[in-house]
């Protein structure tokens, strides 16, 4: 009878949605999650969910995923599926499971179970995961899978010794209730009735939007340590104490290593040469086995292996620099969020590791990309810059942020010379100047085959471009000695290529397209859900010169425009100078954030530019 309720309850809910316009992918009728800690050591995780599948997009939201590793196994595992009038039941010998990564030496996997049926259908499952040998962060309770899942009522329930202290973040979830019970502490955590998030452009971080629960045990055993979390000193510590070691190289190769170094001047110098061979002898692979997980491989297996993970290979370098007398901080990060979750000060939220290297010389702290010695030093890549990290050092760590760059510093500018002839085909030049973020694709630049250079010269142009030929490139990727705190990545290249249609011929006329690349704002029709969120400013320009054809005039040019608001500020100048015609088209977004309520606003401001990216020009033939 209950479960008959809550079918007829789910369909009212659907029709009502369906007459709104606002199918869901997905509808979960519950998930439930528990969490008890038996000991500092083992703990059970429990998840039990309901989940009615709509169509393709709402099949991640019922299949269940679950993660083990040295500390954590699948105890036990069953579900049923509904699917026309048929129950079908599957267990714990229908998952499947696989390695997280292609890691050459790693325990971590994901097992699952990959729902199917005539749609709608419905999952419901429930499995729980021992944990043993270290508790050091408790399952992040994450219920939504994906966007445009309705959520009727979810829960997160921590069991833990009343002993038991814990850090915690929370976000779109009822507030924090603990109760004690027989010598135990609950926290508990709920959500009901939380609608479809609408993926939308231009909308605020899935972080902000999701419902969520980070929580951790001040104190803790992991792997045969134990250390405390309470803040971020007290964590910094722990890490710290358990990498002690890692960081020595055998005699040899400190050796070798200052004989590379000897006639360095500076500390500068010394890590130029070492990061370069950083980059011929190591390579990136994904190590996740035991401990591992959060301490580094010793120095000196990598130096004789040659691979390692980011944790590796940044404590790699940073011994590398220490038998030459360079000092060096390892630190932890998150690359996807530039704010760390407050409150919230242990394992769990980073994703990755690099190493800082102050040098007095410069004035500067470099932020050294061990995975990727490609990416020049000097530059704090966009997964980096203003970025809050934190040192690990012997006393513990330290909270600090990267420093950003200026908004004006992200810019793409492209130069065209188009020469035309009267059947439309043209000859194009062209130079491309990119700066900071946007050179980031280009550091390999030199190793891509010719049709893949090709590729992404080319991407995004209306027209259809042969014989493309590129005619030089620079770049300053190696002058930060030079520059110092100042340096801003830069690239130029320069290339040409033909097209047999640049232009349109329409009864006598040419019809030219003010712009030749494929540029849009996207426009959103329907009512605005979320915020409009730019997260850091950045600049496209594009600067078109075309030769007017010998025996055509100019018919019509599109007028110059400016528009400036507080999200953008876009430009387009069209004018003649003898025989060519000079377009400028400039878009500059600004930093910026405001309700949905602004959003007929922004619109109307796309319409505008998207007019001006698709206008023409048009020639006609001369008397």
């Amino acid at each position: 009878m209950i479960r008959r309720r809550s079918i007829l309850f789910l369909m009212a809910v659907l029709l009502s949605l369906t007459a709104a316009g606002q199918t869901p992918d997905a509808v979960v009728i519950s998930h439930n999650e528990s969490f008890t800690l038996q000991s500092s050591q083992s703990g059970v995780y429990k998840v039990s969910a309901e989940v009615l599948v709509n169509n393709e997009n709402g099949v991640s939201q019922a299949t269940p995923l679950i993660y083990t590793d040295s500390f954590r196994s699948v105890g036990t595992f069953s579900g049923e599926l509904e699917t026309g009038g048929r129950k079908l039941k599957f267990g714990k010998k229908d998952l499947y499971t696989q390695s997280i990564s292609s890691g050459l030496a790693e325990d971590s996997f994901i097992s699952g179970y990959s729902p199917s049926g005539h749609y709608p259908f419905t999952v419901r499952y429930e499995y729980t995961v021992n944990y043993k040998g270290g508790v050091n962060t408790f399952p992040v309770f994450l219920p939504l899978a994906s966007d445009n899942v309705l959520l009727k009522s979810a829960s997160y329930k921590l069991d833990l010794p009343t002993e038991t202290q814990i850090v915690c973040y929370s976000s779109n979830v009822t507030p924090l209730q603990v109760s004690e019970q027989k010598g135990r502490s609950i926290y508990e955590w709920q959500v009901k009735d939380f609608q479809p998030i609408q993926d939308e452009f231009l909308m605020p971080s899935t972080r902000e939007m999701v419902p969520m629960v980070y929580a951790a045990p001040k104190s803790f055993s992991y792997a045969g340590t134990t250390g405390t979390q309470a803040d971020w000193k007290e964590y910094g510590l722990w890490l710290s104490n358990i990498s002690q070691g890692t960081d020595t190289l055998f005699p040899e190769t400190q050796a070798k290593l200052q004989d590379m170094t000897k006639d360095c001047k500076n500390s500068y110098e010394k890590l130029c040469v070492l990061y370069q061979y950083l980059r011929e002898k190591t390579r990136y692979v994904a190590i996740e086995l035991g401990i591992g997980k959060l301490k580094p491989i010793a120095a000196a297996e990598v130096d004789r292996s040659g691979f390692g993970d980011c944790k590796a290979l940044s404590n790699y370098l940073s011994a590398m620099l220490k038998a030459v007398g360079v000092p060096s901080i390892y630190y932890i990060i998150n690359t996807h969020n530039k704010d760390l979750m407050p409150g919230f000060t242990a394992t769990g939220q980073m994703n990755h590791a690099m190493l800082a290297v102050p040098l007095p010389e410069l004035k500067d702290t470099v932020f050294v990309e061990c995975t990727n010695p490609k990416i020049p030093l000097g530059y704090r890549h966009e997964d980096v810059a203003g970025h809050e990290i934190v040192l690990i050092k012997p006393e513990g760590g330290e909270l600090v942020r990267v420093g950003a760059y200026h908004d004006s510093l992200s810019c793409c500018k492209q130069e065209f010379d188009v020469a035309l002839a009267a059947d439309g085909s043209a000859t194009v030049n062209v130079s491309r100047h990119l700066m900071l973020d946007y050179t980031e694709n280009y550091y390999s630049w030199g190793d891509l085959k010719p049709d893949t250079r090709e590729q992404m010269l080319t991407a995004g142009l209306k027209l259809h471009p042969e014989d493309v030929k590129i005619l030089s490139e620079s770049d300053n990727f190696a002058d930060y000695g030079k520059c110092g705190r100042g340096f801003c990545p830069r690239k130029t290249i320069n290339y040409s290529f033909r097209t047999l249609r640049y232009a349109r011929i329409e009864s006598g006329r040419i019809f030219i397209p003010l712009n030749p690349v494929s540029k849009r704002l996207p426009i959103q029709k329907k009512v605005r859900v979320n915020d409009i969120e730019i997260p850091s400013g950045y600049t496209s320009s594009d600067m078109i010169r075309i030769h007017i054809p010998k025996g055509y005039d100019i018919e019509s040019l599109p007028e110059s425009v400016s528009f400036d608001t507080p999200w953008a500020e876009f430009k387009s100048s069209v004018e003649r100078h003898d025989d060519s015609i000079y377009i400028v088209q400039t878009l500059q977004f600004k930093k910026y954030r405001s309700g949905s309520d602004t959003y007929a606003q922004f619109r109307e401001f796309a319409r505008k530019v998207n007019r001006c990216y698709d206008a023409d020009l048009v020639l006609t033939a001369k008397n």
